[in-house]
């Protein structure tokens, strides 16, 4: 008797389940009508503001036939707005020291056009 019950109370459970399965995988739609697109994600208001600044893939040093503002923006990979000296070390023989005239351990655009105006043999 007790195995009767537990084998009956099983397959009515059993049976629940596929009978909602198969009452989910029949669901249907009005002739002519297409089941309703996922939400979309939103978009955010400003993207760049939410996301990490792009990084591109390393370039090949600038040419000395570039001009100041092509190299500066060449070499400033990560679109900072300056050069440090890891970033103009592809520049052989660019003296760094020299062109760091306020001493900050960065070039900005105008110090770096002055520089490379001296590296590139072409002074103003």
């Amino acid at each position: 008797m007790k195995r009767t019950i537990v084998s009956t109370s099983l397959t009515l459970a059993v049976a629940g389940f596929v009978g909602v399965g198969a009452a989910l995988a029949q669901q249907s739609y009005a002739p002519g009508t297409t089941p309703p697109a996922p939400a979309a994600t939103p978009a955010t208001p400003d993207a760049k503001a939410t996301t990490a600044p792009q990084i591109t893939a390393p370039q090949s040093a600038p040419g000395r036939t570039e001009s100041g503002q092509s190299a500066f923006t060449k070499l400033d990979m990560k679109q900072r707005g300056y050069l440090n000296a890891e970033d103009v070390s592809k520049l052989e023989g660019f003296n760094f020291k020299n062109a760091d005239k306020n001493g900050d351990g960065k070039l900005d655009a105008a110090e770096f056009n002055a520089a490379w105006a001296t590296y590139a043999g072409t002074p103003k």
